[in-house]
């Protein structure tokens, strides 16, 4: 677990619209508030597509509603949920239950947030290859994950578990 001095610092970064690398309740992710320009930011650091989507993290069904979802959802840990907003366009939602983590999106509101690589590449999760990944980038490092597997993706559109 982050400690209150990382987790501050961490909100301070994002409230400044930098991106960190935090832990996740899978694997280690570069992270922003939710923004257009934050996922342009994040997708050429990871030379992705440009507006290849992101997963959003929230800390509360609250936060369903400013990202245009009314859908009531059931969500559950380590799943991804692709869901349909009021405008036709679809997101993929995250609840967060790491405490420290959801302290920090309780604190900034939805963040956005991917595996730590290039794209097609294996995610990076040791605190030697986060800390080199981008030397721009702060890292909040605790410890190496135990379960290094991205989390299962279902579509609440398709009815289809897409990864």
């Amino acid at each position: 677990m982050l400690n209150n001095l990382q987790i501050s610092d961490a909100v301070n970064r994002l409230l400044n619209q930098e991106l960190v690398i935090i832990p996740t309740d899978t694997i280690f992710g570069i992270s922003a508030i939710y923004s257009s320009s934050n996922i342009n930011k994040i997708n050429k650091i990871k030379k992705s597509k440009k507006y290849k989507p992101l997963i959003i993290l929230i800390s509360c069904t609250s936060q369903l509603e400013k990202l245009g979802i009314h859908e009531k959802l059931l969500l559950q840990e380590k799943i991804t949920y692709i869901v349909e907003t009021k405008n036709k366009t679809t997101l993929a939602i995250r609840m967060i239950k790491r405490k420290d983590i959801k302290k920090i999106v309780d604190s900034v509101g939805p963040i956005i947030s991917t595996s730590v690589n290039f794209h097609g590449k294996e995610a990076i999760n040791t605190e030697k290859e986060l800390i080199g990944f981008n030397k721009n980038i702060q890292v909040f490092f605790d410890k190496e994950p135990d379960d290094i597997h991205p989390s299962k993706i279902y579509n609440t559109i398709t009815k289809l578990w897409v990864r």
